[in-house]
């Protein structure tokens, strides 16, 4: 079972300028994520997954200092919201719709989420005082 939480926000001046300057770069991200597919699948007949995405994600964070100012977990899901987009469309694709949806270009991403990644946490990684016992 998925839950969902939506938690308001209520960030100082700095910290919202913070916020809207990730989600230019997370709609920057996707576009070109789109952009990328998109010249594949025109040029080559190619479909680029979501894995390759990532591991250029990887190299352009090593890259830039603009990539590692936001968090990679956002990233990630905003490449794999493209994914999912184009998964869409390459279904209708081979179901022969009349209209295939191809996925659009964002003008603006209106709201930012991420994945909590269930990793393991060892005993050596807590230290006292950093986790309450019941």
């Amino acid at each position: 079972m998925k839950l969902t939480f939506r938690y308001p926000v209520y960030p100082t001046k700095t910290q919202e300028t913070t916020l809207f300057e990730w989600l230019d770069h997370l709609c920057e991200l996707q576009n070109s994520a789109r952009h990328d597919r998109k010249v594949a699948w025109e040029t080559e007949g190619k479909r680029v997954s979501c894995n390759e995405q990532q591991k250029k994600l990887t190299v352009a964070r090593e890259k830039y200092a603009d990539f590692r100012e936001v968090p990679q977990d956002m990233q990630v899901c905003a490449l794999e919201r493209t994914d999912k987009a184009f998964d869409g469309f390459f279904l209708r694709c081979e179901n022969g719709a009349a209209k295939k949806g191809y996925p659009r270009h964002r003008k603006q991403i209106r709201s930012m989420s991420w994945k909590l990644v269930d990793t393991p946490i060892r005993n050596e990684q807590l230290s006292e005082g950093q986790c309450r016992k019941r």
